[in-house]
């Protein structure tokens, strides 16, 4: 048996909601739930650094 990550769980819950039909989660309307920007493996929030900036935020600190 699967370790039960949260994202599993979540995916788990959104087969739920659609009856297991994955185009129904793609498209979910229902955007006042509180998974929804979880949905497709998604984690909001998570930043994407750009090397360069954190390499001149590091220089300035520096200074």
């Amino acid at each position: 048996m699967k370790k039960l990550t949260p994202m599993r769980a979540i995916r788990a819950k959104c087969r739920e909601c659609c009856c297991n039909q994955m185009s129904e989660i793609r498209g979910c309307p229902i955007t006042d739930c509180a998974l929804y920007p979880y949905r497709m493996g998604h984690r909001p929030g998570t930043l994407k650094e750009d090397p360069e900036d954190g390499l001149e935020a590091a220089e300035n600190a520096v200074d």
